[in-house]
């Protein structure tokens, strides 16, 4: 009974509130990948319209086998190397999280399937450069286009970067 008297008023309900409405589900546990598990085979791509384009462009959807496609939505943790691309003074705003720092640092190209857009759905992080970090977020998979440019298959709306 002491226990309960320990718990601060409102917690309960709140936990309670939390559970019916389904917004402790933005807790949960995030899926464990490693690029091994986003790696296949590519050939060459399919080139398709879209607006806004004004030449036919790159689409890999259709190459994505089934169960990398299954992840889509997935609320993922994986591990890699932070690539900087938008900066706001000494923190990250958008980054690619890639598979090595020889990616990241010394000019070897990676393949469609080793790097993952990543974008910051909170507040920018510091920059760690040659660091392996873990970074969680909710993961899109499928062709992603930039001012009608492909630009890669994979995206993460990161919220949690950690060592």
């Amino acid at each position: 009974m002491d226990l309960l008297r320990a718990i601060p008023p409102g917690f309960l309900a709140a936990t309670v509130t939390l559970c019916a409405t389904g917004q402790l589900a933005a807790a949960e546990t995030a899926r464990a990948i490693t690029f091994a598990d986003l790696r296949f085979q590519t050939a060459e791509p399919r080139m398709v319209t879209i607006e806004g384009a004004t030449d036919a462009i790159p689409s890999f959807n259709d190459q994505i086998p089934e169960p990398i496609h299954a992840l889509n939505g997935t609320r993922v943790r994986v591990e890699g190397y932070m690539m900087p691309t938008r900066l706001e003074g000494k923190f990250v705003r958008e980054f690619l999280l890639v598979t090595s720092p020889a990616v990241c640092c010394y000019g070897a190209t990676p393949d469609i399937n080793e790097y993952i857009i990543a974008r910051m759905s909170g507040a920018a992080v510091p920059l760690l450069e040659n660091v392996p970090m873990k970074f969680e977020g909710v993961l899109q998979v499928g062709d992603i286009y930039d001012n009608g440019c492909w630009t890669g298959i994979y995206e993460l709306s990161c919220d949690s970067v950690s060592k």
